[in-house]
C-alpha cells in the first residue's frame, strides 16, 4: 500500500502543469555554473596546442594538448576578453562559445516532469516546455540579423561517434529524430542532440541522425554574410554589422604590409597571385614592412631564391608561395595543416598555439612554416590576408635531409642512421627534432659517448628524447612563461623563453628542462621543424648505469668499478638489476678502505669482482614485480629477496624489501634496460650452511651441542631448505643452567622441543620486525609449533629474548644471535565436558545444559 501511494504521488506531480518565473541575475547564475561545468574531449591527438595552468612561482605550466581539444577553453578566454572589454554593468552573460553539447526537447506530453539541457538559454530553450514561461531574453548573434545560412547534409556520415548509439539520459536508445522514447519515470519524450562550435563569425551545428542504423550529418552553418563581421572577442549578442572592405593594396597598407604588394605589383606578379581576377577566393600570407624589407637587404641567396633578380622566376615563386586559393580563416584550420600554395609542389604548414588566458592575449597564436602570423582574417576585396612577421622560403628538404646537410651535425647524423630512428624524420607525418651539436656531443662522459656514436645500449632511447611527433615552433613559448611538450618516450620537455632586457636588441634565449640552450630556431623541412641546441638532453631511462649511479650519489661502489675496470662491462649490460650499496654503507668497509689508500690494487681483483658481480641480478625486477624467491647473480650465487609489511594493520600489505636482509632504501631508477636499487649494507656470499655457522662460531658450541643432542644437525645442514636460527650465546646458557640446578634434568623429548623453538621454518630478517602492541600483535612459528611473538622496542624482540646480533647470512637461511632463551610454553589445558551417566535423564530443557 506504501508503494501505491508513492506512486500515485509521482503521478499526482507529474501531471501538474507548472509556470515557474525566474530573475533575469537568477537565469544568468545558472548559465555560467553549467558553462563552467561542461567539456568536450576529442581523441585525435595528432596534432597539439597548449593549455596552462600557473605554479607556485608565478610562471604558467603549459601543457600540448590536441588543439581540437582546446575549443572550450577558447569559450572562456573569449568570454574573459569580452568582460574585460566591456563595462561591468554592461556584461552580459555568456553561455557557451564553442564545442558545446546542445539538446533540443521537444515533449508535446504534459508528463514530461523534467529535463535537463545544455544548450544557449533562449526562448528555444525554455519554449519547449509545455506550460512553463521565462521573462525575454537576448538571442545570439546568429540569430540576428545579416545572417547567412548555409545547410549540407550527408548520407552515411561516419564519424568519430559511430561508435557511441545516441542514448537518452536514462540510457535507452532512440534515433535522434522525431521518434518517441518511453521514460521509465517521466512518461514519454523525444529530443536530438547537437554538436556545435561558435566562433567571432560563425556558428556551425552538425547533428548526426540515426534511424534504423542508417546515418545521415546534417551541417547547418551560420555565418555574417559577406561585407559584414563582427569585432573580436565581442560578446554573444552583438550582430553581424557592415563592414569597410577596401582593395588588396589598401588593406595590406593598413595592415603594414605594403611593400610586399607593390614590389609583386612592380614585379607584375600580383594578377598571378590573386588568380588574375578570374573571380576565385584567394587568401594571401603577406610579410609586414619590416620584414620585408630585411629580407630585400640581405642580397644573397636564401634555399636557392636570389632576391637580386626581382624580376625573375626566382622572386616569382616567392611571391606565389604566399598566395593561396579559397577563403583560409585561420580559425577553422586544424593545427599542423598544410595547406597547398599556388606555387606547384609548395606547401605551407599552419600551427596553432593556445595562450594561457591570464596572459590577456589573443586565444591563439599562429604560424606559416614558424612565421609567426601576426594579423589575421582580414577581408579585401581580392582577398583574404593574413600577415608575417617573416618572409617564406620554398622547402624542398625533409629534416633528416637538413641534418645531413649540415657539418657540425655528423654525430648526431651517424647515430639517427646506425639506429634507423633517421626513418622517422624522413617520413611524412609532422616531426619536431631537437638537434644537439657536434660539440654538445663533446660534453659526455668518454664511454657514454662512444656507446652513442656506435648505436648501442639505449642511443635510440637518447635520440627519441629530443624528438616530438607534431610541430613545436618557437612561437609556442612565450617571455617568462613554462611550455610543456611531451617527447616519444611520453617524457616532458619544459621549454623557457627568458625575458629580454629593455635595450636587448637580439631575440630571449630558450632553454629545455634547464639544460639545453636552443642556438637555432625553426629550420623548417617539408615534414617538420629543427631547432639547434647545444647539450644533449638526458634521460635516466637512456643513461648508462655507471652514469646513473653518478646522479644517485653511489660514487663509492661506482668508483670501484672505475678501479676494477668492469664500469664498461656494467654499462653494456642489458636487462640487468643492480643492488647497489649507499655511499653510508660502503664508507666504512674494507674496498672503501682499499680504495683509497690502495686503488691501484683493484685492478682485475678477483675478490673485487666477485663483490661486485654478486651485486647484480638478471633479469630487471622493479619493485612492482618483486617476490620473495632466489635470485641468481651474475656471480653465479644467489641472494634471497623478501617481503614485509610494516602496516599494524594491514599486515598482508607488502611495503618492505630486502636483499640477504639488506633493506632496500632506495629503488626503482632506471637506466638503460636495467634498473638501480640502493641497499642500506654491503652484500657478502655466505660461504657456511647454518650448521658450519655454528661450528665456526666458539660462542655457539653449547647450542650446538643441545641441537647435536636433540639430532637436528642433519637439517640445519639442509641447502634445500630456509630457516631462521634463534642462538642464545654460551654465557645465557651459563646463567640459566645456575637457575635451574634445582629442577630436573630434561628428557629427550624436552630437550627436542626446547631446540626446535629456537629455529624457524622461515627467513625473517630484522627489517621485518616492528614495533607492535595488543590487539595487532605479530607471531612466528618455529618448527615445534610454538607461536612466538616479535616486536621491536630498542632492539628486536622475539618472545622474552631480545636480538643482540642480527643477519647473519648462511647458505640456507639466517642466524639471529639473542640474550635469552626461549622457554616453551605449556600447552593450554583442555576442558572436558563431564560425560551424563547412564542414570541420569533429563527432564527438561534446563536440564540439558545445567
Amino acid at each position: 500500500m506504501k508503494m501505491l501511494r508513492l506512486w500515485a504521488c509521482l503521478v499526482l506531480v507529474c501531471s501538474v502543469q507548472a509556470t515557474p518565473f525566474y530573475s533575469d541575475d537568477y537565469l544568468n547564475s545558472i548559465s555560467n555554473s553549467i558553462s563552467h561545468s561542461i567539456s568536450i574531449e576529442d581523441g585525435d591527438s595528432s596534432s597539439g596546442s597548449y593549455s596552462s595552468s600557473y605554479g607556485s612561482d608565478g610562471l604558467s605550466e603549459t601543457d600540448f594538448v590536441p588543439l581540437e581539444q582546446q575549443s572550450l577553453q577558447q569559450a572562456r578566454q573569449d568570454a574573459a576578453a569580452a568582460a574585460a572589454a566591456v563595462p561591468a554593468q554592461a556584461v552580459q552573460s555568456k553561455p557557451f562559445n564553442v564545442d558545446a553539447i546542445t539538446t533540443d526537447v521537444n515533449s508535446p506530453n504534459p508528463a514530461v516532469f523534467f529535463q535537463q539541457s545544455f544548450p544557449f538559454f533562449g526562448n528555444e530553450f525554455f519554449n519547449s516546455f509545455g506550460g512553463f514561461g521565462f521573462g525575454n531574453t537576448q538571442e545570439p548573434w546568429w540569430k540576428g540579423p545579416n545572417v547567412c545560412t548555409e545547410k549540407e547534409e550527408n548520407d552515411g556520415a561516419t564519424t568519430e561517434t559511430d561508435g557511441d548509439e545516441t542514448v537518452d539520459s536514462f540510457g535507452q536508445e532512440r534515433d535522434g529524430t522525431s521518434s518517441v522514447i518511453r521514460s521509465p519515470l517521466f512518461g514519454q519524450f523525444q529530443f536530438s542532440v547537437n554538436s556545435c562550435a561558435e566562433k567571432p563569425n560563425k556558428h556551425v551545428c552538425t547533428k548526426i541522425v540515426n534511424q534504423n542504423g542508417k546515418k545521415k550529418m546534417v551541417t547547418l552553418t551560420r555565418q555574417c554574410c559577406y561585407g559584414y563581421g563582427r569585432p573580436r572577442n565581442a560578446d554573444f549578442t552583438v550582430p553581424c554589422e557592415k563592414i569597410e572592405i577596401k582593395d588588396i593594396e589598401a588593406t595590406a597598407a593598413d595592415m603594414g604590409a605594403q611593400q610586399f604588394i607593390e614590389s609583386a605589383k612592380s614585379a607584375g606578379e600580383l594578377g598571378n597571385m590573386l588568380s588574375n581576377g578570374q573571380g576565385k577566393k584567394m587568401t594571401l600570407f603577406i610579410p609586414n614592412d619590416a620584414a620585408f624589407q630585411e629580407y630585400r637587404s640581405q642580397h644573397q641567396q636564401e634555399n636557392n631564391v636570389d632576391d637580386s633578380k626581382p624580376e625573375g622566376s626566382q622572386m616569382s615563386s616567392i611571391y606565389k608561395l604566399h598566395s593561396v586559393l579559397g577563403d583560409v580563416e585561420l580559425e577553422d584550420v586544424p593545427n599542423d595543416k598544410l595547406l597547398q600554395s599556388e606555387l606547384p609542389g609548395q606547401k605551407i604548414r599552419i600551427n596553432s598555439y593556445q595562450l594561457p588566458p591570464a596572459l590577456g592575449l589573443e586565444p591563439y597564436r599562429y604560424a606559416a612554416n614558424c612565421v609567426p602570423i601576426e594579423k589575421h582574417d582580414k577581408l579585401s576585396e581580392q582577398a583574404l590576408v593574413h600577415t608575417l612577421r617573416g618572409v617564406l622560403k620554398p622547402l624542398t628538404k625533409n629534416v633528416m635531409d637538413l641534418i645531413r646537410e649540415r657539418s657540425d651535425m655528423s654525430i648526431m647524423r651517424t647515430v639517427l642512421e646506425k639506429t634507423n630512428v633517421s626513418a622517422l624524420l624522413e617520413a611524412d607525418k609532422p616531426v619536431t627534432i631537437f638537434v644537439p651539436t657536434d660539440a654538445a656531443f663533446d660534453k659526455l662522459e668518454p664511454h657514454f659517448r662512444r656507446a652513442l656514436k656506435e648505436g648501442r645500449g639505449c642511443a635510440s632511447n637518447i635520440l627519441k628524447n629530443h624528438i616530438l611527433d607534431l610541430t613545436f615552433c618557437s612561437l609556442a613559448t612565450l617571455p617568462g612563461a613554462k611550455t610543456t611538450t611531451y617527447n616519444l618516450l611520453g617524457e616532458p620537455l619544459l621549454l623557457n623563453r627568458t625575458r629580454s632586457a629593455l635595450n636587448q636588441t637580439e631575440q630571449p634565449a630558450i632553454y629545455i628542462n634547464n639544460a639545453a640552450k636552443i642556438l637555432d630556431a625553426d629550420i623548417m623541412g617539408t615534414n617538420g621543424v629543427l631547432h639547434v641546441i647545444d647539450t644533449i638532453l638526458p634521460t635516466e631511462s637512456a643513461l648508462p648505469m655507471t652514469t646513473l649511479m653518478s646522479q644517485k650519489n653511489v660514487t663509492i661502489f661506482k668508483r670501484l668499478l672505475e678501479a676494477s675496470g668492469l664500469d664498461n662491462n656494467f654499462d653494456d649490460l642489458d636487462n640487468i638489476t643492480v643492488f647497489a650499496p649507499t655511499d653510508k654503507a660502503l664508507q666504512n668497509s674494507e674496498w672503501a678502505r682499499i680504495l683509497a689508500e690502495q686503488p691501484e690494487s683493484l685492478k682485475n681483483n678477483k675478490a673485487l669482482t666477485e663483490f661486485v658481480n654478486y651485486h647484480v641480478v638478471q633479469p630487471m625486477i622493479k619493485t612492482c614485480d618483486l617476490s620473495e624467491s632466489l635470485l641468481p647473480t651474475v656471480a653465479g650465487t644467489n641472494v634471497r629477496l623478501n617481503l614485509y609489511s610494516t602496516h599494524a594493520l594491514f599486515s598482508d600489505v607488502m611495503n618492505r624489501a630486502t636483499v640477504n636482509c639488506a633493506r632496500l632504501v632506495h629503488f626503482d631508477d632506471e637506466s638503460c634496460g636495467s634498473v638501480l636499487h640502493q641497499l642500506d649494507r654491503a652484500l657478502t656470499p655466505p660461504k657456511n650452511n647454518l650448521l658450519n655457522a655454528l661450528e665456526a662460531n666458539p660462542n655457539y658450541s653449547k647450542f650446538l651441542e643441545l641441537v647435536r643432542k636433540a639430532n637436528l644437525t642433519q637439517m640445519l645442514a639442509n641447502e634445500s631448505d630456509s630457516f631462521t636460527l634463534l642462538v642464545p650465546k654460551n654465557d645465557v646458557f651459563e646463567e640459566f643452567s645456575v637457575s635451574s640446578e634445582s629442577k630436573p634434568a630434561q628428557s629427550q623429548a624436552e630437550l627436542e622441543a626446547q631446540v626446535k623453538t629456537h629455529i624457524v621454518n622461515d627467513v625473517v630478517c630484522c627489517a621485518g620486525i616492528i614495533p607492535t602492541n595488543w590487539p595487532f600483535v605479530r607471531s612466528i612459528e618455529s618448527i615445534s609449533g610454538q607461536h612466538l611473538r616479535i616486536t621491536r622496542d630498542r632492539r628486536p624482540k622475539i618472545e622474552n629474548a631480545g636480538v643482540t646480533k642480527c643477519d647473519l647470512i648462511a647458505t640456507n637461511g639466517i642466524l639471529h644471535e639473542i640474550n635469552d632463551i626461549i622457554v616453551p610454553r605449556p600447552p593450554p589445558p583442555q576442558h572436558h565436558r563431564p560425560q551424563l551417566t547412564h542414570s541420569y535423564q533429563p527432564h527438561g530443557d534446563f536440564d540439558v545444559f545445567f
